[in-house]
């Protein structure tokens, strides 16, 4: 069998550690802050740009009422200045009223005249003469022209005679001076009510993040085993709730660990866990090998009747609470105290593939520990317990009435650890043979002969037993020196170095 015994450099392993689990990888972190402000500034922008094409339209619609006013007078006007030059057929005449017209009107870029034979003529900049002179047609009102362009137009009637049709071109300079402000100032606006709003979703998307923070903090510490976390509760909003209910769910968390401790001192380790974190027993009766340990005190009748009674549960407790972490460290579970005697199973609850080793080295260590521990009877003889160890088949199993029930060990293997136990004479543990063989090395069985057991149809060989290796002995020495010293874990998971 391979050696597990641990060294001193395992101490600092016997310190509870949180669990860290593995965390995923995100993206970087952006906090609230920032993503509230981009989101709050994407919306304003949006929402200005929105409102922005609305205002530029509506503006445009009335600019171009009032271009189209004057584009009527001003038609009007050049229609009544060309029909006697066009009724005369003066083309120096025409050119002459066309040009001072031009002069007169600054926003006027551009004429053309179409005659009833399909000639056109045109002045200063029309674009694409063909395709405007296409689009005129003989209309008696000033109209304008389907084209990008600012283009009126209107037929020359003199004496019910069609003479031609002018068109004008009007500049849109004006709008665009118009349309250059209106964009300054909507973007200055928009610059102002960004900054504002950023400033102040800033503020209040830091108030809201550092609460936030604070909650996820106070989990932290929780999910580290701090149930002493409260977080101050301020505002009425949906934040300053989850703070609330966070506050209340520590509360409980504290007070089911606190019947959890409660509780685990009574019960076994596997039933509280079951019942703490599913709320139902699953526990089913059923049959494994174990290794039981049982120590009781030495004459206990003659020291309990000559010895106070606060005295007596004082001697028995003070070494009980080291039998349990000597126990517990070597991955053992008290079953039950019997008055003044302790019944410690290994490999059940939690299972041990060295349960015997680790059973006879906690025996040993027990010894020890009454030597250390130093009480003495009014006779002035040392307070000694004897250990008996056995490893068999034994039921797992819910022992009891309805009402009151216990999940233990019973069988065979239970009933001869405990006779074991009564063949002893004091600060030695006594085992069969058959158990000494499934110990491993670093130990020495002593014969003491062949003994009936009640129950058992042979009789068995028993001895004692002792240590042979300075390596198993100073392990023992060392988780001695630990149960004076140290809160050992209670969860066999936790022994380092050990399985």
């Amino acid at each position: 069998m391979r050696d597990v015994d641990i060294e001193p450099v395992g101490i600092q392993s016997l310190e509870s550690k949180p669990v860290v689990q593995n965390e995923k990888k995100f993206a970087p972190r952006i906090p609230i802050r920032w993503r509230w402000i981009m989101l709050v500034g994407i919306t304003v922008t949006a929402a200005i740009g929105v409102l922005f094409i609305i205002i530029l339209d509506i503006e445009r619609g009335a600019w171009l009422e009032s271009q189209a006013t004057q584009a009527q007078l001003q038609v009007d006007r050049l229609t009544d200045e060309l029909k006697l030059p066009m009724l005369s057929g003066s083309s120096a005449e025409t050119d002459l009223v066309v040009q001072g017209f031009l002069e007169k009107v600054p926003s006027a870029i551009g004429v053309l005249l179409k005659y009833p034979d399909g000639k056109s003529k045109s002045y200063q900049d029309v674009g694409d003469e063909n395709r405007l002179a296409h689009l005129l047609t003989s209309s008696k009102e000033v109209k304008r022209l389907e084209m990008k362009q600012l283009w009126y137009a209107k037929t020359v009637v003199y004496a019910q005679t069609s003479m031609g049709t002018i068109a004008v071109r009007f500049s849109e300079q004006a709008w665009e001076e118009i349309a250059g402000q209106l964009v300054k100032k909507i973007l200055l606006a928009a610059l102002v009510v960004i900054v504002i709003s950023a400033v102040m979703v800033y503020w209040v998307a830091g108030r809201m993040s550092q609460r936030l923070e604070m909650l996820a903090d106070g989990a932290q510490r929780v999910a580290r085993g701090d149930f002493h976390v409260r977080l101050p509760v301020r505002g009425n909003d949906e934040i300053s709730d989850a703070i609330s209910q966070f506050n209340v769910m520590v509360r409980e968390l504290a007070h089911k660990q606190e019947l959890r401790d409660v509780f685990g001192r009574y019960l076994n380790p596997k039933l509280v866990s079951d019942v703490f974190e599913s709320g139902e027993v699953k526990i089913e009766n059923h049959r494994q090998e174990v290794s039981v340990l049982f120590a009781d005190m030495v004459q206990f009748t003659s020291f309990s009747e000559s010895t106070e009674t606060e005295a007596v549960v004082a001697v028995l407790n003070s070494h009980f609470e080291v039998f349990h972490r000597v126990i517990a460290y070597y991955g053992g579970h008290v079953d039950k105290y019997i008055g003044d005697a302790v019944m410690a199973v290994f490999n059940h609850p939690v299972g041990d593939e060295d349960h015997v080793r680790h059973a006879a080295k906690a025996g040993l260590a027990l010894a020890l520990a009454c030597e250390r521990l130093g009480f003495k009877r009014e006779d002035g003889q040392p307070i000694a317990f004897r250990v008996g160890l056995n490893c068999g088949q034994a039921i797992a199993g819910n022992i009891g009435a309805a009402k009151r029930m216990e999940y233990t060990v019973i069988g065979d293997a239970v009933n001869v650890a405990s006779r074991m136990c009564g063949l002893g004479e004091g600060s030695e543990v006594v085992m069969s043979r058959e158990t000494f063989d499934k110990l491993g090395d670093g130990f020495v069985f002593h014969a003491i002969g062949r003994s009936e057991m009640k129950g058992v149809s042979q009789k068995i060989e028993v001895g004692t037993v002792e240590v042979s290796s300075k390596h198993v002995l100073r392990n023992i020495e060392h988780v001695v020196e630990l149960a004076f010293h140290l809160d050992l874990p209670t969860d066999v998971r936790q022994i380092a170095g050990d399985a």
